[in-house]
């Protein structure tokens, strides 16, 4: 999967980006989200976000609200979206002509925002954020940021929680202090090996939360 992911980077280098739509189903749900081959790596669908949007399309509750934070292509939000959540997407910029065709694609109603870590001003109470491989490794990963900005969400509705796909890439990469720092609290829900990868789903919560 990575070596497809570097192949389209290298052709975005020397041509114009190109998109490539491709649809899921979840249980009776489909959604279609557009991969663009580009420099960056926000616009391809991680394993962790289809991992994720499995959970979702299985325990989102219709009417709900729900925040993605860096969507990427927002497949768990999308999902969300058509099991009858209200969802808000978000990310560090906003690309309104790549929305629009996304939103056209699946005839489904959803908020984009532009949210950046530490951007607490920006966010709103929800009763789920979804956070899909944010936090990939130690040394790249603005760790501070994500939690952070997941912890300040959650301090806006009571019995708010966050639920997270984060993919093993190391066996001694730990969070745990970090939660702690930013008054929060993780349990892992499931594993799943079905992307290839071992990916964990955690639910998170405010330390003060039952």
């Amino acid at each position: 999967f990575e070596l497809q992911v570097r192949l389209k980077i290298l052709v975005a280098e020397y041509s114009e980006p190109r998109e490539f739509p491709k649809e899921y189903t979840f249980g009776d749900v489909s959604v279609t989200v557009i991969d663009r081959a580009c420099k960056e790596f926000n616009f391809f669908t991680w394993p962790c976000a289809e991992v994720l949007a499995d959970f979702v399309q299985r325990n989102v509750k219709p009417g709900s609200t729900v925040l993605e934070l860096g969507c990427g292509t927002g497949l768990p939000g999308l999902v969300a979206a058509k099991c009858g959540a209200n969802v808000t997407l978000s990310d560090a910029a906003l690309d309104h002509d790549y929305w629009g065709k996304v939103g056209g694609l699946n005839k489904t109603q959803i908020a984009y925002t532009p949210v950046k870590y530490y951007e607490y001003e920006k966010l709103f109470p929800v009763d789920i954020v979804l956070a899909s491989d944010l936090i990939y490794n130690a040394e790249d990963s603005d760790v501070d940021g994500v939690l952070s900005s997941i912890s300040a969400a959650l301090s806006l509705k009571p019995g708010s929680q966050c639920w997270m796909a984060h993919q093993v890439r190391s066996a001694t990469h730990s969070i745990a202090d970090k939660l702690l720092f930013w008054d929060l609290r993780g349990e892992k829900l499931e594993s799943s090996t079905s992307t290839g990868h071992d990916i964990n789903i955690y639910v998170i919560m405010r330390s003060n939360t039952s």
